[in-house]
C-alpha cells in the first residue's frame, strides 16, 4: 500500500528539491514573487474546488493512506497544490531563463493581427468554460471533466489577455514547460491510482483511459493546470519586463503617485504589475524595444559567449548589463573601424563624448538624437544606455572613452603607472559601471574592489596577447621600462617572437603575478553583491583568470593561451553552484552576527569576460 505522504516523499518532493537546487544560484526577488503569488492563488482556489469535487465523490482516497483530512480533502492534497505549483513554475523558470522576456514584446505588431491573436482565444476559452459549467451536473459521466474545464478556462482567458502574444512567440519553451511536468505528474498519478492511494469514480467520469490506470479526466487536470501555471509564469515575466522598462512612467502618473501615498509599498508594486499586465504591446514605446533588440543583436554577433553566459544573472540585471555591454561594444566598434581614418574615428568618439555630456548634464527624458552624427546602431545603443543614467556616474563613462583615445593616439605604455592608467580606462571603468548596475546603493569600497578586478582581467588579457598585439596591431602594452630599446622596437614592428620564449614568458608571468596580487584583494568583495549575481560574477572572473593559470603551466610562451571548453564549463559550474552554497552560508553568518565593519566584510564587484578582438586589447569586465 502506497500512502499519499509516500507519494510526496518518493515522487514529488525529490524532483522539487532537484529543481530548486539547480535554480538556487539564480534565485531572485522576481522569482520569489512568482512562487509566492502563484502558490497562493493555486492554494486558495484549488482548495475550494477540490472540496467540491470530493464532496460530489468524483474522486476518493483510501482512509488509511492519508495523515489527516481538512474539510473533505486530505492534508496531502493541500500539500499537492503547493508542490505541483512550485514544481511547474520552477521547471518553467529553468526553461525560460535563456532568453530575455523583453525580446518577445513587439510594439510594432499590426493592431489587427494583435487583436485577433489576443481576443479570439479568449472568446474560445470563455465559451468552453460556460458550456462546461452547464454540463457539470453531479452524478453524471461528464461531471468531473466539466468541472476541470470550468475551473481552468476562465483563468486561461484572463492569462491570455495579459500574455497571449508573448506566449505565442515563446511557443517552443511554453510547450516544453507544459509537456514535461504533465507527463511526469500523470505517471505519478498512474502509480498512485494503481496502488489504491486514490480512486477516480466511474459514476462521474467517462471511463476513458489515456493509459492503463490513467483516466482521461486526470490527464485533463494535470494538462490544464500546468497550462495555467505556465501561462501565468509567462504573463508575470512579461509584466515584470514592462514594469522594469517603463516603471518610472507608471510611477510618475498623477493617479499612481496619489495611490502610492495611501497604500503599502507591496500593494503598490502589485498595482503597477497589474497595470503592466493589462498593457498591450501597441501601447508601449516602439523605439525602446527596437533599440533593445538592436543592442542584443550586436551582442549576439560580437560576443555570443557573453550573450549565453549572461543567462546566469537575474532578468532585470541581465537586461541592464546587456545594455551596458552593448554601449561598450558599439563605442569600441567606432574606435576600431579600420575603414575610417583615425581622424574620423576621433571625431565620432568626440560626438559620443558630447552626447554623454548632454545625457548626464541635462537629465531630460528625451534627447534630440539628430544632433549626433553617428551610425544607427550606435545611436540605438546610446538611446538604450540612457536608461542606466540614474545608476551611473559620468566620470566612469568618460574614463572608458579616454581608453579609446589612448589607443587612437597610439600612446605609449612607458611604465607600470601607465599600464595601470590604461587598464583602469578600458576595464576598471566598466567594472565600476557593472557594479553600479547590480547594486542599488554601492559602497565606495565595493566600487574599488570592482576596479581592482578590472585591472586583474586586463593584465591577464595583455599577458595572453603579447605576440598577437605585436603582430596584428603593432602595439606593445607591456611597460617599456621592462624592455630594452631593441626589444621595444621589435614589439612595435610586429616581431615580438624575436624576444624569444624565455623573455616572453617572463613578461607574461610578471603581468600574471601582478594580477594575482590584485585578485586576492579584489575577490573579497563579491559577497556584497546581490546573491543572485555572485555566482555569475565568480564564474566570469574565474574563467578569464584561468588563462593566467594556463600561462603559468605552459612550457615557454604559447602563441595564445587557451582554456578548453570542458575546463571552462567546469569552472563555471564550480563557481555558480559550489561558491553559491558557501556564499549563502557566509550570508547567514553575516546576518547573525550583524555587519559593523564594511571594510572587513566588503565584497568585490565583478568584471565580465573580456572579449579580445582584432581591433583592440580591452577587457570589458561585465558582471
Amino acid at each position: 500500500m502506497l500512502t499519499y505522504m509516500e507519494v510526496h516523499l518518493y515522487y514529488t518532493l525529490p524532483i522539487l528539491g532537484v529543481l530548486f537546487g539547480l535554480l538556487r544560484p539564480f534565485h531572485s526577488p522576481q522569482e520569489t514573487f512568482k512562487y509566492t503569488f502563484l502558490c497562493a492563488m493555486a492554494f486558495s482556489t484549488a482548495s475550494i474546488w477540490d472540496n467540491y469535487i470530493v464532496y460530489h465523490r468524483a474522486w476518493s482516497y483510501c482512509p488509511s493512506c492519508v495523515t489527516a483530512v481538512i474539510g473533505y480533502v486530505p492534508l496531502e492534497e493541500y500539500m499537492f497544490f503547493i508542490i505541483m505549483s512550485l514544481m511547474t513554475v520552477a521547471f518553467t523558470n529553468m526553461i525560460m531563463r535563456w532568453h530575455l522576456p523583453s525580446t518577445f514584446i513587439k510594439p510594432d505588431t499590426p493592431m489587427l493581427k494583435s487583436m485577433l491573436v489576443r481576443y479570439l482565444p479568449i472568446v474560445g476559452f470563455l465559451s468552453v468554460g460556460v458550456h462546461a459549467w452547464n454540463l457539470a451536473v453531479p452524478d453524471t459521466h461528464l461531471f468531473y471533466g466539466s468541472c476541470i474545464l470550468w475551473y481552468s478556462c476562465p483563468v486561461l482567458a484572463l492569462l491570455w489577455f495579459g500574455g497571449g502574444e508573448y506566449i505565442c512567440r515563446r511557443y517552443k519553451a511554453v510547450l516544453t514547460s507544459i509537456i514535461v511536468p504533465t507527463i511526469y505528474l500523470c505517471w505519478v498519478d498512474k502509480v498512485a491510482i494503481a496502488a489504491g492511494t486514490w480512486h477516480i469514480s466511474l459514476r462521474t467520469s467517462t471511463g476513458v483511459m489515456v493509459a492503463p490506470s490513467l483516466p482521461l479526466e486526470e490527464f485533463m487536470f494535470f494538462l490544464l493546470i500546468n497550462v495555467v501555471l505556465v501561462f501565468a509564469t509567462c504573463a508575470i515575466d512579461r509584466a515584470q519586463a514592462i514594469l522594469h522598462l517603463h516603471g518610472n512612467e507608471l510611477r510618475g502618473h498623477p493617479n499612481n503617485s496619489k495611490l502610492s501615498n495611501l497604500i503599502p509599498n507591496q500593494l503598490t508594486q502589485l498595482l503597477y504589475l497589474t497595470q503592466a499586465f493589462c498593457m498591450s504591446d501597441q501601447s508601449l514605446d516602439t523605439e525602446t524595444y527596437r533599440d533593445l533588440h538592436t543592442t542584443w543583436k550586436i551582442l549576439k554577433q560580437a560576443s555570443f559567449s557573453f550573450y549565453t553566459a549572461s543567462a546566469v544573472f537575474p532578468t532585470h540585471i541581465r537586461q541592464d548589463l546587456g545594455v551596458l555591454y552593448g554601449f561598450c561594444r558599439a563605442t569600441d566598434d567606432l574606435a576600431d573601424d579600420e575603414v575610417a581614418s583615425v581622424e574620423q574615428r576621433k571625431t565620432q568618439l568626440a560626438t559620443v563624448r558630447r552626447c554623454i555630456h548632454d545625457m548626464f548634464a541635462t537629465k531630460t527624458p528625451n534627447m534630440d538624437w539628430s544632433l549626433y552624427d553617428l551610425p544607427s546602431s550606435c545611436i540605438a545603443s546610446l538611446r538604450a544606455f540612457t536608461r542606466l543614467r540614474p545608476k551611473l556616474q559620468v566620470d566612469a563613462v568618460n574614463e572608458l572613452l579616454d581608453g579609446y583615445d589612448f589607443d587612437l593616439d597610439r600612446s605609449i605604455v612607458k611604465n607600470e603607472a601607465d599600464l595601470e592608467r590604461y587598464s583602469a580606462c578600458v576595464a576598471s571603468s566598466v567594472g565600476e559601471m557593472c557594479t553600479r548596475v547590480m547594486l542599488e546603493y554601492p559602497e565606495t569600497w565595493t566600487i574599488e574592489r570592482a576596479r581592482d578586478m578590472g585591472l586583474v582581467l586586463q593584465y591577464t588579457n595583455i599577458a595572453r596577447d603579447i605576440v598577437t598585439d605585436s603582430q596584428q596591431l603593432r602595439r606593445c602594452y607591456v611597460p617599456r621600462d621592462w624592455l630594452t630599446e631593441k626589444e621595444s622596437e621589435a614589439m612595435t614592428t610586429g616581431r615580438a617572437e624575436q624576444l624569444g620564449q624565455t623573455k616572453l614568458r617572463s613578461l607574461a608571468l610578471k603581468l600574471v603575478y601582478s594580477a594575482d596580487e590584485l585578485a586576492t584583494r579584489a575577490r573579497r568583495g563579491i559577497d556584497r553583491l546581490p546573491f543572485d549575481c555572485q555566482g555569475g560574477v565568480r564564474a566570469a572572473c574565474s574563467v578569464y583568470m584561468a588563462i593566467g593559470n594556463e600561462l603559468i603551466k605552459a612550457d615557454g610562451y604559447p602563441h595564445r593561451a587557451h582554456v578548453s571548453t570542458w575546463n571552462r564549463a567546469w569552472v563555471v559550474l564550480k563557481n555558480v553552484y559550489q561558491e553559491a552554497h558557501s556564499s549563502s552560508l557566509q550570508g547567514f553568518i553575516r546576518n547573525s552576527t550583524s555587519i559593523t565593519n564594511s571594510k572587513n566584510n566588503s565584497v568585490d564587484d565583478e568584471n565580465k569576460i573580456a572579449t579580445t578582438r582584432k581591433g583592440k586589447q580591452r577587457a570589458f569586465c561585465l558582471l
